[in-house]
């Protein structure tokens, strides 16, 4: 099944979120964009990457435009840079592609064969099991749900019965979701270090100062380059050494 994913990078004194479809062209299993059997990014009706930062504060940005403009999609797609002050943290990153929506004609009470299970009739429908659907302009049913194919025409969400609304569209949705740790405050903190560090007379105290400054920066280029790659054990043990020694020298862990 296709999966779309995508990559961040972490950009201009971590005031700039980059994000970077890094799916691909499909070579022949279907995972990727266009090329052999892949998803046909030409038929994609909406798409968004919704960034939810460790507040619980949401950012939604519309990028189906710059999916629309690589298509047919032969290397990564790179995204619009997203500027904001972002606190530190672990952020919650979901990408979204919906595909042509189609009629639904009816739906029917499949709990007799899957417990509270209700089979959707769409003709066409493009429902992969595995993905998602959003159901839009019934009466009972609306919203995005987990989809399991029956056939070519239909197909079975989990939820409760109540009628045969007989209207709405169907629309199958690739969802994937991404949990990657952003900092921001602590890359402003190490740059104070060095500020403080620059007004500081020549000595062994300065001269401390300044490896225990660069100790700092050494452990904030090494959480860069986790963020896609380490555990989530890893990433917090080195965000923690940097505070570490941001609190021994009594630098302010404060966004400016």
């Amino acid at each position: 099944m296709f999966t779309p994913t995508i990559d961040l990078e972490v950009l201009y004194r971590a005031t700039t979120l980059r994000f970077t479809d890094t799916t691909g062209a499909d070579s022949g299993d279907g995972t990727c964009w266009d090329g052999v059997s892949g998803i046909a990014s030409a038929d994609v009706s909406a798409a968004t990457l919704v960034i939810t930062d460790p507040n619980g504060d949401e950012t939604e940005e519309d990028i189906l435009a710059v999916i629309a403009a690589a298509s047919p999609v032969t290397d990564d797609i790179v995204f619009d840079d997203i500027s904001g002050e972002w606190v530190d943290g672990y952020y919650t990153v979901v990408y979204n592609i919906w595909m042509a929506d189609t009629a639904i004609t009816a739906f029917t009470d499949y709990s007799g064969t899957v417990a509270g299970a209700v089979l959707v009739t769409s003709a066409g429908h493009g429902v992969t099991t595995g993905m998602k659907v959003t159901i839009a302009g019934s009466t009972n049913y609306n919203g995005t749900h987990d989809a399991v194919r029956v056939d070519a025409n239909s197909y079975y969400i989990l939820d409760s019965w109540a009628g045969n609304d007989a209207s709405g569209t169907s629309t199958p949705l690739y969802s994937n979701s991404f949990t990657p740790f952003v900092f921001a405050n602590a890359e402003m903190a190490v740059d104070k270090m060095y500020a403080v560090y620059a007004e500081m007379a020549e000595g062994t105290e300065a001269d401390n100062y300044r490896k225990m400054a660069d100790d700092a920066n050494g452990m904030l280029n090494a959480l860069k380059s986790a963020i896609a790659t380490a555990s989530t054990a890893v990433i917090n043990n080195i965000y923690g050494r940097i505070l570490r020694i941001l609190d021994f020298y009594g630098i302010d862990l404060i966004y400016s």
